[in-house]
């Protein structure tokens, strides 16, 4: 599919909401203190929406192999298109292989594109997933599982895509399930500027999730760490990449890439 085109036909569909995305992203400067990073990275990291409960670090070991599956709806060009440009985006970003299955068997992450009347339905399917009301509070969904070490080895996303493209939706969640699927788990409405964010309506990814990315797939982290071992390496991570001005330049490298130029 051309490029202009798409550039036109997302920014006639989504614009506005990327228009916000741009204009928070320039006033909330805050961020950069690596005091405020650390306590915003365990808050993402080591917690989850659904649990009280401090958990241990996830993260991907194996590649990352993904591919579309369609439940009772049409292809979509335009869906693909994010999906794939936004996972390119993250491998540059974290440095761990994320490419597409060459057969849906060989696939460790699915991500089913379904109809808002079946959404229910397959998040019992492919999550097991009892939460009350869970189709109703939430236009997309990510989820996970972990093997005995704490690494993950597979993941489902699971998009109603005539509901988040009738609400402009589609990039958003593109992008949050995505990237929460690769070990980032929790919403918290003080993490700003953040995708993990709900109350912030930011629909790509900011520079502070970029240094999220950066911190999580750090060599010296490994899956099924706690807090209490993984804080010194959190803490030597960030002063790294404020050493060497990757912090200061964040919201500028996460421009290059993904669904910015897609958008812009």
């Amino acid at each position: 599919m051309n490029r202009l085109f798409l550039k036109v036909l997302f920014g006639l569909l989504f614009g506005f909401s990327c228009t916000l995305q741009a204009t928070e992203d320039k006033t909330l400067s805050d961020w950069h203190d690596p005091a405020y990073i650390e306590k915003a990275f365990v808050e993402i990291a080591f917690k989850n929406e659904y649990s009280t409960k401090l958990s241990t670090l996830s993260k991907w070991q194996e590649p990352i192999r993904y591919t579309f599956s369609y439940h009772r709806v049409h292809k979509n060009p335009i869906a693909e298109q994010l999906f794939n440009a936004h996972l390119e985006q993250l491998q540059s970003i974290t440095g761990h292989s994320i490419t597409q299955a060459e057969t849906p068997e060989q696939a460790n992450l699915k991500i089913i594109l379904t109809q808002d009347k079946l959404y229910k339905q397959d998040i019992l399917k492919y999550t097991h997933s009892y939460i009350k009301d869970i189709e109703r509070e939430s236009h997309c969904l990510g989820h996970y599982q972990k093997n005995a070490t704490g690494a993950i080895n597979q993941a489902v996303v699971i998009l109603p895509i005539d509901h988040d493209m009738a609400r402009g939706l589609l990039p958003a969640c593109v992008v949050e399930e995505t990237t929460q699927a690769l070990g980032l788990p929790n919403d918290s409405d003080w993490v700003n500027p953040s995708i993990a964010n709900d109350s912030s309506k930011l629909d790509l990814l900011t520079g502070l999730d970029y240094i999220f990315l950066k911190i999580l797939y750090s060599d010296q982290l490994h899956p099924g760490m706690s807090l209490q071992k993984s804080r010194p390496i959190i803490r030597s991570r960030i002063q790294q990449l404020n050493k060497d001005g990757i912090i200061k330049q964040a919201a500028v490298l996460v421009n290059q890439q993904g669904l910015y130029p897609l958008l812009y």
